[in-house]
């Protein structure tokens, strides 16, 4: 299972099944996103639950949020040959702090299931390799990290979905691959988030681009002195 997940999810995944039992997503430093499993029906229904103070961020400032208690559902069911996945993520603040949360956790699962579906779909049987780049934008807000990385995306490519938060699109060389940025504003700028899910590429070529990616967002956002550079973060 942990394999399955870290195909489409985190690049690296920890689960113990059953009730009582945990997932933990870890996309990094800062990143790592566990939840308790609250119900586990097999093939029907899973239950996900956790308590979060924080937002989860590369940014080594540290954003503390109203504590509440988030609960995901998922469910399964058969419906004219396919596998139908609902998924309802619910018990998100009221307080103004929990509002680009709630926006990217949206546009993320979006993200996340189209990941999900195109790699079932049309990569099933594919080495695959989830990688993920953070990088500290100073003095950079939103839009102008968008329209800097976006500049930077060779071609051909077709974007996919975009949302205030997200940008994703499926490269056409290599391979049908598929890359996400997701931005969130930070107290010095905004903190840029590069994944990129590449099929049947092997370990050295995946390294390759990983570099490129690396160096590319190094020179996008140059470090102040004193700063942090640019890290990855790989499955």
């Amino acid at each position: 299972m942990p394999e399955a997940l870290s195909r489409w999810f985190a690049p690296k995944m920890t689960v113990q099944p059953g009730v009582g039992g945990f997932i933990l997503g870890d996309w990094g430093p800062g990143l790592e996103w566990k939840t308790l499993i609250e119900v586990w029906e097999t093939n029907r229904h899973l239950r996900l639950v956790e308590t979060r103070d924080r937002v989860l961020t590369s940014s080594p400032v540290q954003e503390p949020l109203e504590p509440c208690r988030l609960v995901e559902d998922f469910h399964l069911e058969a419906q004219g040959g396919m596998t139908v996945l609902r998924l309802v993520h619910s018990g998100f603040g009221a307080s103004t702090g929990w509002d680009h949360e709630y926006e990217g956790t949206r546009g993320g699962w979006a993200v996340c299931f189209l990941r999900l579906k195109h790699g079932l779909e049309q990569h099933r049987n594919d080495a695959t390799h989830n990688l993920i780049l953070p990088a500290l934008c100073y003095g950079n807000d939103c839009a102008q990290v968008f329209e800097k990385i976006q500049s930077a995306v060779p071609s051909p490519w077709r974007i996919l979905f975009q949302a205030d938060s997200h940008l994703c699109w499926l490269v056409s060389d290599p391979n049908g691959s598929i890359f996400t940025v997701s931005v969130q504003p930070s107290s010095f700028g905004a903190v840029a988030y590069v994944e990129m899910l590449l099929f049947a590429h092997s370990d050295r070529e995946a390294a390759a681009i990983e570099k490129e990616w690396r160096d590319r967002l190094a020179q996008l956002f140059p470090a102040p002195e004193g700063g942090r550079r640019v890290e990855s973060f790989n499955s």
